[in-house]
């Protein structure tokens, strides 16, 4: 009969704490664009919005973006960047390379802000058609001003993003990828590698994005 007790009262308590748990909106470190009145505030996947992503069969990485809000700060406004459209973007620190450090600056600086633009890796389309937006779908290259406006994906649609490179005078970006060779929508073996050349214009409607043929 104790051994009962001591079984329902742990379970009393187990429910007594998941009716205590609240579900929590989680926002990222702010980035200021350069030395203007904009700052970057990127929203991270928590309980809130996980379930709009559906369930797919790869996995929800939860350090992700599920969007960003560009906060004006001389005038108290603020917008999302994919506002209604379903996204995943990648976080802005994931991988060293793509930072840069400038000795004026007292931190470093993600690679993705540039001189005229902001880039950004996103999941946008479920590709395999599972039901979910996971990371079994590609990611895709992203650009806007560095107000937050004009966003564009600028490499096609079923080019998966593996890496990107910004020349040094930023005029240019090479990005390597796969495309889905072998109609399995997956991508890795049994698809080649490739790359594509962008062209960066200040008008981001202006931006070329073309196939090298090595």
């Amino acid at each position: 009969m104790k051994n009962i007790l001591v079984a329902v009262a742990a379970v009393l308590l187990c429910l007594s704490a998941a009716a205590q748990k609240k579900e929590e909106v989680l926002f990222s470190d702010p980035y200021q664009i350069d030395s203007s009145d904009y700052f970057l505030v990127p929203r991270m996947i928590d309980d809130l919005n996980a379930a709009a992503y559906g369930k797919g069969k790869g996995y929800l990485p939860w350090g992700n973006y599920s969007d960003i809000v560009f906060y004006n700060s001389e005038t108290n406004q603020s917008k999302k960047l994919f506002g209604d459209k379903l996204a995943l973007i990648n976080t802005f620190s994931q991988r060293r390379n793509y930072y840069y450090y400038d000795e004026s600056r007292e931190k470093e600086i993600p690679a993705n802000i540039l001189r005229h633009h902001i880039i950004y890796l996103v999941r946008t389309e479920n590709f395999n058609n599972d039901g979910g937006l996971d990371t079994d779908d590609p990611v895709y290259l992203y650009i806007s001003t560095k107000t937050g406006d004009n966003l564009r994906q600028i490499t096609p649609g079923g080019f998966h993003v593996l890496s990107w490179t910004v020349s040094k005078d930023q005029k240019m970006i090479l990005v390597k990828g796969q495309n889905d060779k072998n109609g399995n929508k997956k991508f890795g073996q049994g698809d080649d590698q490739l790359y594509y050349r962008i062209d960066l214009e200040d008008d981001v409607s202006k931006i070329r994005c073309y196939p090298l043929n090595f």
